[in-house]
């Protein structure tokens, strides 16, 4: 409970402080595109539901706008947006998520620089299983989020490594499974625990640098009433790429 609290309180305290902060230096855009190769285990006490596991390969677009690759010492701040979708035999996944990061960088020496971040944000998505007893998600999660960083400012190139945690807040889920009707629920607060390795080139398509990058999400999704729809739940381990140019 003491980690919950201090995860949300620290997320507002970031975002209340940014205006009385210096100015950041060296915000870039970054627009690309994304792909990820996603494993989905859906488990139920509905006997047609439980251990169902699927995978699936999924495609989407960002945008972000800040300076968590480019800044030095002091503030550093991004927000971006992003949709995936995904199919594969019965499965659909439709996904759109908006966040925003605040946080503070301090300098290392020989080009290295370590950080904390604090951030918000907000997802929706829409999971469909038509196989068996056509089950569909329909989510709808605030976040609150917390990571540290790790950058190295090379000759050529600018390398980033984060790992963190986001905290979904209130989320709530559509549950529809055939024969079964649906109804809204609420989800349990979990952790979704992240990382990502990205690397900025200073020449790329046209003299626009080029950015590229790996990352790893997972995400928790089960009902806080274990009455509701049997206990169903619905984890989600993503592997992806990103590519794209700064400007």
């Amino acid at each position: 409970m003491i980690s919950k609290k201090l995860l949300i309180s620290a997320t507002t305290a970031g975002f209340l402080l940014t205006p009385f902060a210096l100015q950041a230096a060296d915000p870039v855009s970054n627009i690309g595109i994304t792909g990820s190769h996603n494993k989905y285990k859906l488990s139920s006490d509905i006997n047609a539901l439980d251990n169902n596991k699927q995978r699936m390969p999924k495609a989407g677009i960002y945008y972000n706008y800040g300076n968590k690759m480019t800044g030095t010492e002091g503030l550093i701040y991004q927000a971006g947006i992003e949709a995936k979708y995904g199919k594969k035999s019965d499965v659909k996944d439709k996904e759109a998520v908006a966040e925003a990061d605040v946080g503070y960088r301090l300098d290392l020496g020989n080009r290295n620089y370590i950080d904390g971040i604090v951030g918000a944000g907000y997802r929706y998505s829409k999971v469909d299983d038509t196989k068996g007893n056509d089950v569909r998600f329909t989510t709808k999660s605030p976040f609150a989020k917390a990571g540290v960083g790790f950058n190295h400012k090379g000759d050529t190139v600018l390398t980033r490594l984060e790992v963190g945690t986001r905290y979904n807040i209130n989320s709530e889920t559509k549950v529809k499974v055939q024969h079964l009707g649906s109804t809204t629920v609420d989800l349990k607060d979990k952790y979704n625990p992240y990382a990502e390795l990205n690397f900025m080139w200073d020449k790329g398509y046209n003299d626009l640098p080029l950015t590229a990058g790996l990352y790893y999400n997972k995400t928790n999704y089960q009902l806080k009433d274990k009455r509701d729809i049997s206990n169903t739940k619905l984890k989600n381990d993503e592997f992806g790429v990103k590519v794209g140019l700064a400007f």
